[in-house]
């Protein structure tokens, strides 16, 4: 009984406040209606029920929408794209693009300037490149090269661009950028994050490897115990490492300088004819895949592995170069060194029903990716050796430039390590036989031996 009351006491409360609250709305219609009318009779414009056009109403939402920012996409439907790229480095300040008045010249600025020209994006999009998702799977430095670069882009629905668009980019490409194809991606792709690993190789000449008592020249032929020796010691780089010895103002704390190497090989020695001096001279190139690598890493490790089997350092200098202390750590040359391979090995297999895979592009696109490779960037880098001899200049000057213990414990280089053992292959070369070579008589403490002064001069 008394909940039934409730109930009737309630719903009369509620039709009451309904009744009020429908009787303030007609009054304010009224009063509306009233002035509207008022001002007809006074001659007064009525008030606009859209938006001002002063700027002052910036607060004001019309028709309940909000107005986007036109990113300056194109008006149509858009795809990503991945698109694969082989460039000679020689002629570049590296991959990634430069801005102002006096940029250097760079491998994204020529392609964004064909995609410019193509008509397939707008300025605005040319001037913001990440407005469009443009981003590179690897970042190269000066004069490096690569024969395999992944790039992901957003562009608009065109059918028959895995087909065509490799040649239309071409059409405004220098002849030392190529690009072999393009492959419709995943909506949310993402070169670089996509990216599992990467491979690069690094061909030098033998002689690099030259022990003390060998001579550093063209006539050089590595040994098999000395390639299996190199072997042994990139194997030491396996793993995870922490690398701050081996970039550029980074510190041992830095925890983005540990880094993956997965594997570390040296292949097998091959012979290169210099037309010039009419002689051949030997090389071999060494093979790096590892997660992801940081500014002069590889060039660094390459430097470290020369040092050590030129028996300037000791094995276990690349050890304790991952540890807190600060070492020098010689940079090998940059020509050598080439981007081979991008690796997407889970992309692949969770979209392998959908979308092509881009760490395999076909027998086409690999042959053409080959062509490249072998004419204009492996020979290339064989020829522009053998004509700057960058690796000899490089090797002159490893001694002089850099501060290296062979024995860790002692606070000096020992005797008889490379520079007396080369200074007196030298002198045993140009006038001494090799019968009549013998160790040099101790000289008073304090003055230099000869074969470190002749090493000096």
């Amino acid at each position: 009984m008394l909940k039934e009351l409730i109930r009737r006491i309630e719903g009369i409360l509620k039709n009451r406040f309904n009744g009020k609250l429908k009787r303030n709305k007609m009054e304010s219609k009224d009063a509306a209606r009233n002035e509207e009318t008022e001002m007809k009779k006074n001659g007064e414009d009525q008030p606009s029920t859209h938006a001002s056009t002063d700027p002052s109403h910036l607060h004001h939402v019309e028709e309940g929408r909000v107005e986007k920012k036109d990113r300056g996409f194109p008006r149509v439907k858009t795809y990503r794209y991945a698109m694969i790229v082989g460039y000679q480095g020689k002629n570049y300040f590296g991959m990634q693009v430069q801005k102002g008045p006096n940029a250097a010249p760079t491998i994204e600025g020529h392609l964004l300037d064909a995609l410019l020209k193509n008509g397939w994006i707008s300025q605005q999009l040319y001037d913001r490149p990440f407005d469009f998702f443009f981003q590179r799977a690897a970042r190269t430095d000066k004069a490096v090269s690569a024969v395999r670069q992944i790039c992901s882009l957003q562009l608009p629905r065109m059918d028959d661009l895995p087909l065509t668009g490799a040649a239309q980019m071409n059409a405004y490409l220098p002849e030392d950028i190529r690009v072999f194809g393009f492959r419709r991606a995943t909506q949310n792709f993402h070169s670089q994050k996509y990216c599992d690993a990467r491979t690069y190789s690094y061909t030098l000449p033998t002689f690099a490897f030259a022990k003390p008592d060998e001579k550093t020249d063209s006539k050089f032929r590595i040994k098999p115990e000395v390639v299996k020796e190199v072997e042994e010691i990139l194997q030491l780089y396996k793993g995870t490492h922490n690398f701050f010895n081996y970039t550029s103002k980074k510190a041992f704390e830095d925890r983005s300088c540990c880094r993956y190497i997965i594997l570390f090989t040296c292949g097998e020695p091959f012979l290169y004819r210099d037309d010039f001096r009419n002689e051949d001279v030997e090389f071999i190139t060494l093979t790096v895949k590892g997660q992801s690598f940081i500014l002069h890493q590889i060039r660094k490790m390459i430097g470290m592995t020369i040092s050590v089997v030129r028996e300037l350092q000791s094995r276990s200098a690349i050890q304790r170069s991952f540890e807190g202390e600060r070492m020098d750590v010689p940079k090998a040359p940059g020509l050598g060194l080439l981007l081979e391979r991008l690796h997407f090995h889970n992309y692949d297999k969770n979209y392998a029903a959908s979308h092509e895979p881009l760490s395999d592009w076909g027998e086409r696109i690999e042959k053409d990716i080959n062509d490249m490779k072998e004419k204009q960037i492996t020979k290339e880098i064989l020829d522009t050796e053998l004509r700057e001899q960058s690796m000899m200049r490089w090797l002159s000057d490893l001694v002089q430039h850099h501060t290296f213990l062979a024995d860790p414990s002692s606070a000096e280089i020992a005797k008889g390590t490379f520079v007396q053992l080369a200074a007196r292959v030298a002198k045993q070369e140009s006038s001494v036989p090799l019968a009549e070579s013998v160790e040099p008589e101790p000289k008073p403490e304090g003055e230099p031996e000869e074969a470190e002064n002749s090493a000096a001069k």
